[in-house]
């Protein structure tokens, strides 16, 4: 038997023989009380028996394991707690001066206070010198959360710039507070951020053909940047400046836009720079890459027609103007027989070997200017990477020469050539289109079996359509008569601005600089700007002085200046008052032992009174 046990073993034996003389006394006074009665009368023996069994239960309740509840105030300190923040959003002055005013409304504290600073995380703070940063995050409701729940204060300064890298929610915060019965108090300091510069490109991937160039816009946006800054922008290809700029800011935003030509075939890559301004420390989204291919040689259209008209007179116009096109135009001559002009070196060209060429255009096509395996022939072309644009006209209408090249269901609806022409949002052709006039005549185009892109249309009908087919692109065109909008502007005096605009713009949408090319769909990934990282949270993350003042009031607490923090200690370590609840067995009370002697007292009293021995 344990050792404990065995000293329990006399209080219990105790306890048993104290509860069987109480019986058995109780027992010895009921027999007692007939011959009592005899010599005290019937009143006199209940008063001696009621007596005696007070007396009885005066033992009774000292022996027995009841207790009570006392409760009594204690007086003791407040617990403070003072929470730094020793992130390096603060601005250093200001934390070096409450940091002084700090050791100095301590060194005179008579008082129990525990300093703690916070970054990336918590740790006690020695004041006897000051410390400079710990860490770039700014972690301060997790902070204050955990002062809470492990050191639980009555009161918490928290002196910080509200800055909070990693927020808990409110609701979090407040009922951990809550729990530890703390009133949060806070001392706020000014922030210092960085500026900072980033960049923006568009695009930033182009396809090129021989002898164009590429306009690369650059958006710079600054943040905590004065008005009137001016920054460098700069492009690079490998180690050498190929373009430089210098911009101003204006309410945070700057812009630039430099032409990129690459010098030869092949993809080039170009790294565009902002140089960083003065105090910027994060130059990690100060730089993006734009990716260029070009082709080996200019865009080459070849324009095929029958009986030559006024619209194939000045589309040819419109291609040779161009200094980036390469041209064959071929035609019908009366007689039936084709006559071919353009750059020499793709002339002769036939409709049956397309290989050369990136675009086919052909006008108004009938069965009487146009072969079946000349339709085979383009269609092929198509689905191999080229461009096709089949353009209707009466002739071609009448006759359902469409039929020859597209080998899909086509139903075309003749339209009023006075209706306006709109173009639909969001399509990438349309946006890219001039302003359109009207033509001769017009005709609204449907086709089946292909999910198709409508760049034009007039009253809700598509004038203009297109699609990816195979490799390529094909586009058709429900209008005849673009050629007036050339006369038009020779009238006036005016070059054909707006013809030419349209048809080339047409051209270079169906044009494919990667056509034929092997490495097609390989390297564009890696040559893809990636996007800039964006800055480390401690130098983006604005302060939220407001979200603390809003944890000081739902605490109770007060917003404290540096001239008030030795009168905000004093006050708050002023001794608060708490009750003590102790329960102690009723043989610490009095009670038990007045009742035991009245009753002794008065038995003994009533006894002698009566004469009995």
């Amino acid at each position: 038997m344990p050792l404990r046990r065995w000293c329990d073993l006399p209080v219990v034996t105790g306890t048993m023989l104290l509860w069987f003389l109480l019986v058995v006394a109780f027992v010895l006074s009921v027999l007692r009380f007939p011959a009592t009665r005899r010599h005290l009368g019937r009143k006199g023996a209940i008063a001696i028996l009621v007596f005696r069994w007070s007396a009885f239960v005066a033992v009774a309740l000292l022996a027995s394991p009841l207790t009570f509840s006392h409760q009594r105030p204690l007086a003791q300190p407040a617990r403070i707690a003072i929470l730094v923040d020793a992130s390096q959003s603060v601005e250093p002055k200001a934390r070096q001066k409450a940091l002084r005013q700090l050791r100095k409304a301590l060194s005179t504290f008579q008082g129990s206070v525990t300093v703690w600073e916070f970054a990336d995380d918590l740790r006690p703070m020695s004041l006897e010198k000051l410390s400079s940063p710990m860490g770039q995050g700014s972690r301060l409701s997790e902070a204050v959360r955990r002062i809470a729940e492990t050191v639980r204060p009555d009161e918490l300064l928290l002196i910080t710039d509200a800055q909070d890298t990693l927020p808990l929610a409110d609701t979090e915060l407040l009922a951990a507070l809550q729990r530890a019965k703390t009133r949060l108090n806070a001392l706020l300091l000014p922030a210092r951020l960085p500026p900072n510069l980033s960049l923006r490109l568009s695009p930033v991937q182009s396809f090129l053909f021989a002898g164009e160039e590429a306009k690369i816009t650059v958006k710079v946006q600054g943040e905590r940047i004065p008005d009137g800054t001016s920054v460098t922008v700069r492009v690079l290809k490998g180690r050498q400046q190929v373009a430089r700029a210098q911009v101003r800011v204006v309410k945070g935003r700057a812009q630039a836009q430099f032409s990129l030509r690459p010098d030869r075939a092949g993809w080039h890559r170009f790294r565009v720079e902002v140089l960083p301004t003065a105090g910027e420390r994060w130059t990690g989204d100060n730089a993006a890459e734009v990716a260029l291919w070009r082709a080996p040689t200019k865009l080459r259209v070849l324009l095929a027609t029958g009986a030559p008209s006024f619209e194939f007179k000045f589309v040819k116009q419109a291609m040779e103007s161009e200094p980036n096109f390469e041209w064959v135009a071929i035609a019908s001559l009366p007689d039936g027989t084709r006559y071919q002009q353009g750059t020499p070196s793709l002339l002769p060209a036939s409709l049956h070997q397309l290989t050369l060429f990136h675009v086919a255009l052909v006008l108004s096509p009938t069965p009487a200017d146009f072969g079946a395996t000349e339709g085979r022939s383009l269609w092929q072309f198509v689905q191999q990477g080229g461009g096709l644009l089949l353009k209707l006209s009466e002739p071609c209408v009448r006759a359902s020469g469409w039929r020859l090249i597209l080998p899909l269901p086509l139903s075309v609806t003749p339209l009023s050539p006075s209706a306006p022409l709109t173009i639909p949002r969001h399509d990438v052709l349309g946006e890219q289109l001039p302003e359109v006039l009207p033509t001769d005549a017009m005709w609204a185009v449907e086709v089946s079996q292909r999910p198709v892109q409508v760049a034009l249309e007039s009253g809700g009908k598509p004038v203009l359509v297109w699609w990816q087919e195979g490799l390529g692109r094909v586009a058709v065109l429900g209008m005849d008569g673009t050629w007036r909008w050339a006369m038009e502007a020779a009238r006036k005096g005016e070059p054909p601005k707006q013809h030419r605009q349209f048809w080339r713009t047409l051209v270079r949408f169906l044009a494919d600089p990667m056509k034929g090319t092997r490495d097609k769909g390989q390297g564009t990934g890696e040559m893809v700007s990636a996007a800039p990282k964006p800055p480390p949270m401690e130098w983006s993350t604005a302060p939220q002085p407001e979200r603390v003042r809003a944890w000081v009031v739902a605490t109770g607490g007060k917003l404290v200046t540096l001239d008030d923090l030795s009168k905000w200690l004093q006050q708050a370590n002023k001794k608060r008052t708490i009750t003590v609840s102790t329960h102690r067995p009723l043989s610490a009370s009095p009670f038990p032992y007045l009742l035991l002697l009245l009753a002794l007292t008065a038995e003994w009293w009533l006894i002698r009174r009566s004469g009995l021995p």
